[in-house]
């Protein structure tokens, strides 16, 4: 068995086919293929089953093969950079939860890529399930979500606590108020965020204190919501709060503490508990802690 065997097979498992692998390792499919077979003799099972259909599919041996292997290659490549004066490179995969991404990334992603100018960034956006999902299957070197600290696998730094809040038209009445009690929004139009686990925790929260939401529209586009409420089409409940308070359009919206108060959320950067974190994810991590507090929304009022 052969570190470049190894590396071949992480790039299938991340790439998801042998085309894509081969094309982001500058090889040839053959070169590829040759790789996997080998892998499958040297193990003595299946570790992905093949198929123009769906690609490449990791089999449950695969699936564990990819976490040491993964390891394998982690450990060879700290070996590499045992000189400390050597410059960090290699690649990072940062997974983001969607609504989370336009103000966490922007500043992470630049400050990291100008201390580390020689680390290839490729970054994930989605759900916090799906991103989960693939970093335990070693897709993803680091995920930023909320409540990394309550999945199992996932070990995860703290970032900063937040809380749910209605989002509403600028002359929406409760805007005045100041407040947004959730029983006096029950029979407005709610436009949902729908993208696990906000969905969830959001019908829960209502759920939780006897109150049933009229939901007029579901759809997983953050900005497409906030630009609807702008336009007085709906509220909506939201964790991650922009620094400026407009839509697209420049139309101005509200932020207004819910009533009851919601529990806190925790945003965070996590990563997998089945692989030594590579050096360029740990950089990574670094450089989110010490920016954690200009990613953080601003209080409400």
């Amino acid at each position: 068995m052969t570190l470049r065997q190894l590396e071949h097979f992480c790039a299938v498992a991340q790439t998801g086919s042998i085309s894509a692998a081969a094309a982001r390792l500058r090889v040839s499919r053959t070169s590829v293929t040759e790789a996997l077979d080998a892998l499958d003799r040297i193990t003595g099972t299946v570790l992905c089953r093949r198929s123009k259909a769906e690609g490449v599919v990791l089999t449950l041996s695969g699936q564990d093969f990819l976490a040491r292997a993964q390891s394998v290659l982690d450990q060879a490549r700290e070996l590499e950079e045992i000189d400390g004066e050597r410059a960090l490179g290699g690649t990072l995969a940062v997974g983001c939860f969607g609504s989370l991404a336009p103000t966490a990334l922007p500043l992470l992603w630049s400050e990291f890529s100008r201390r580390h100018p020689d680390v290839t960034v490729s970054v994930t956006t989605g759900g916090r399930r799906e991103l989960v999902e693939q970093l335990g299957h070693g897709v993803l070197d680091v995920v930023l979500a909320y409540n990394l600290h309550a999945l199992p696998g996932v070990q995860s730094a703290p970032l900063y606590d937040t809380t749910m809040y209605a989002l509403l038209p600028a002359d929406h009445r409760l805007a005045r108020a100041g407040r947004a009690p959730i029983t006096e929004l029950a029979d407005e139009p709610l436009l949902l965020m729908d993208v696990s686990p906000s969905t969830e925790d959001i019908l829960s929260y209502f759920a939780h204190h006897g109150v049933t939401p009229t939901v007029r529209l579901t759809t997983p586009g953050f900005e497409l919501i906030r630009s609807l409420v702008a336009r007085g089409l709906g509220y909506s409940v939201f964790i991650q709060r922009p620094r400026q308070d407009v839509s697209y359009e420049g139309l101005p919206v509200a932020c207004v503490p819910l009533d009851p108060v919601p529990h806190l959320e925790r945003a965070a950067i996590g990563w997998s508990e089945r692989r030594r974190l590579p050096a360029p994810g740990r950089a990574f991590v670094t450089v989110a802690l010490g920016l954690a507090d200009r990613i953080a929304p601003a209080p409400l009022a």
